[in-house]
């Protein structure tokens, strides 16, 4: 990919992040409906929808060569037949967009060939844009990220999700993170993947563990850590995929090591 194209890519998926979260500010003040997708744990809102819908609309409208990999299935051909694709999430978080009305973000990453080549999280409740670009860094609105801070197992504040996921039940990873969670400084759970691996990046958090996400919640996060200087794969230490679910181990690369042997998965 050539760097004008990169240039201007980077630019739309900066814009539409904008874009997604003051729409989804403006929509938050007014009547929305709720509905449950898979539990009354899993939900979307029309403000889900319309906001893909928009999002959408705008990559189209500069790239229509280009697929788009929605959690709402807004973009109706096989995301598959695309070398560059954008992988989005309108709102992540919905639960706290619900609840809270903060911890809420939206998350756009742009892959050629499988490659992470741009990646935003934007938080619009607390107006903080962070971006990368690859091989360009990680930035949280015009700060640069990198984390140099050496930090040890025992010293690191992690974030997980394992607690509500049946699959690490099922398995026994909650068990173990559960112990983790006395080894460590402390554990925190925001509800935002994408806002999540963001904090990460930008040292708030020095970890964050999760079971069977799928690629619009940690597309863009991935990047993000990369560019820090941090360290994003399976729990197994294998690379993330693109465009199919994953667990993901993302932290500060001085206790990378440590941690994923203490988690101890097997392949």
């Amino acid at each position: 990919m050539q760097s004008f194209q990169l240039e201007s890519i980077a630019k739309t998926a900066k814009e539409g992040a904008r874009m997604a979260g003051e729409l989804s500010l403006k929509r938050m003040k007014q009547p929305y409906e709720v509905e449950y997708k898979t539990s009354a744990s899993d939900l979307v809102t029309a403000v889900d929808k319309e906001v893909e819908e928009q999002l959408v609309k705008l990559i189209l409208s500069r790239f229509p060569d280009h697929g788009i990999l929605g959690e709402e299935s807004t973009f109706k051909q096989d995301p598959n037949q695309f070398d560059t694709l954008w992988i989005i999430d309108p709102i992540d978080g919905t639960t706290n967009f619900v609840h809270q009305q903060i911890n809420f973000s939206v998350s756009i990453s742009v892959y050629h060939r499988g490659e992470a080549m741009v990646g935003v999280v934007y938080d619009p409740s607390r107006d903080e844009m962070f971006f990368a670009v690859k091989g360009e860094g990680a930035y949280l609105n015009d700060r640069k990220l990198h984390l140099d801070r050496q930090v040890t197992l025992e010293e690191a504040l992690l974030c997980t999700s394992v607690f509500w996921n049946k699959r690490a039940e099922q398995i026994g990873i909650d068990q173990i993170v559960k112990k983790l969670a006395g080894k460590v400084r402390g554990m925190r759970l925001l509800g935002s993947a994408a806002l999540e691996m963001a904090y990460v990046a930008a040292g708030r958090l020095d970890g964050y563990v999760s079971m069977s996400l799928n690629p619009w919640d940690f597309g863009a996060g991935r990047l993000l850590v990369e560019e820090a200087g941090g360290i994003a794969t399976r729990m197994t230490g294998e690379p993330l995929p693109h465009d199919s679910k994953s667990s993901v181990m993302a932290c500060n690369p001085t206790f990378y090591e440590e941690l994923k042997q203490y988690l101890n998965i097997s392949k």
